[in-house]
């Protein structure tokens, strides 16, 4: 089996190792300039996102506070039913950074990572050039990233939130003719909120796209490569720690944002009276987006890889266990046969060596984490983001109308 510095291949030794040199320059400058948001557009947005998504967030908010005394009360419920109780503005911005910030914290790992697993040769191949193979698999991996099929993502719920919000404004213009200068204003604060939200939805849908992307070419890296396992490592993990930690890394996000929009769609559905627009603004929606963009990506970006080196190492550690099987019979046949010839010296020199093969010998791990620490970690994670989706909700639904209605009340 050859190690990505150990194969030599065949032929002139130089040439091969001239061009291995070559390719290990190759790998070191795709790794150098290796993101996972291979457009600069995408790279400039996810930098200053943060200051978009409160830049449009604070001034719609303070239009709708600003401007509300100034409503007719008919008018009043309409904007109340649709922007205050709506549960998209304040919950949007808590979505957009639990999933945004992570995924930003988890991209700059990325090249670590594929450096960590090329120099502390973690991945081998048992026939073949690895070196080359592993270019090939970074270039590949870096084409997919850039496919521009990754704006389908982000178009599907962009045009959704379009149309509903293009609904909404017509609701509040249909309300009251004469068309007023505050009526106009809150409009602004509806397009504000919408521009908000789309360009949250974009950033979204670039994350799933990258990280369904990373989740697969993970697992195709498995399949390609043999793992090489330490069974003594400190990680104890057998060296892939930096393996588990990035497959946990690529799926946070996404869990820790489910989390939440689950506990606000379950307070949503605890109300006793919603009419048919705000049932599927703050509970079809969200339910949608969990539907069709979490939770396929739960399963094929991380639930599939982190099973293929599951597998790879349980497989790898049944190889060893029987090989270590295999070991200690042979001694303790030797041992009978040395008994048998009455060699008690001998015999007690084997078993000396069997008792050392046996202390040296540790079970392979299974996984590339610590089980109970990570899982308790990531249920802990999980169920804080579904608590501060109800606390989000409530705040949304209840504190704010009991304090702004009665405010903005006018008799």
């Amino acid at each position: 089996m050859s190690t990505l510095s150990e194969h030599t291949g065949n032929g002139n030794p130089i040439a091969t190792r001239l061009q291995q040199e070559e390719t290990n320059e190759q790998i070191d400058g795709v790794l150098q300039n290796f993101d996972l948001l291979p457009s600069r557009f995408d790279r400039c947005i996810f930098k200053y996102i943060y200051v978009y998504l409160l830049g449009l967030f604070v001034p719609a908010e303070l239009l709708l506070l600003l401007f509300f005394l100034g409503i007719s009360p008919q008018l009043q419920v309409q904007v109340g039913g649709v922007l205050l109780r709506g549960g998209l503005s304040v919950l949007s911005v808590v979505v957009f950074l639990l999933v945004i910030w992570p995924f930003n914290v988890w991209r700059w790992s990325t090249p670590k990572m594929l450096r960590d697993l090329f120099e502390q040769k973690r991945i081998s191949l048992p026939d073949g050039d690895a070196n080359a193979s592993y270019l090939r698999f970074l270039e590949h991996y870096r084409d997919a990233l850039a496919s521009r099929k990754r704006y389908f993502l982000s178009g599907f719920p962009m045009t959704i939130l379009g149309i509903l919000s293009a609904y909404a404004i017509v609701t509040i213009l249909s309300v009251e003719h004469p068309i007023s200068f505050v009526t106009t204003l809150v409009v602004v604060s509806i397009l504000l909120l919408t521009l908000e939200i789309l360009g949250g939805l974009y950033c979204i849908g670039i994350v799933i796209w990258t990280v369904h992307i990373s989740g697969w070419y993970i697992r195709k890296l498995v399949q390609a490569f043999a793992l090489r396992i330490e069974p003594f490592h400190s990680d104890q993990c057998g060296g892939l720690k930096v393996l588990g930690n990035f497959c946990f890394g690529l799926v946070s996000p996404i869990l820790f944002s489910s989390g939440l929009a689950i506990g606000f769609i379950l307070l949503s559905l605890s109300e006793s009276r919603i009419n048919a627009f705000l049932l599927a603004l703050r509970v079809g929606f969200p339910l949608l987006l969990i539907l069709l963009y979490a939770l396929p990506v739960i399963v094929l970006a991380f639930l599939l890889p982190l099973w293929e080196i599951h597998t790879k190492m349980v497989s790898e550690g049944e190889t060893d266990g029987n090989s270590h099987s295999a070991r200690i019979q042979t001694l303790r046949e030797e041992i009978k046969a040395l008994l048998a010839a009455n060699q008690v010296e001998e015999a007690k020199a084997v078993q000396e060596k069997k008792a050392l093969v046996e202390t040296l010998y540790t079970p392979y791990p299974t996984w590339p984490f610590r089980v109970r620490s990570k899982l308790f970690s990531t249920v802990l994670g999980v169920g804080g983001s579904l608590l501060l989706g109800v606390m989000t909700a409530s705040l949304q639904q209840y504190l704010l109308p009991a304090i702004l209605i009665p405010l903005f009340h006018n008799p």
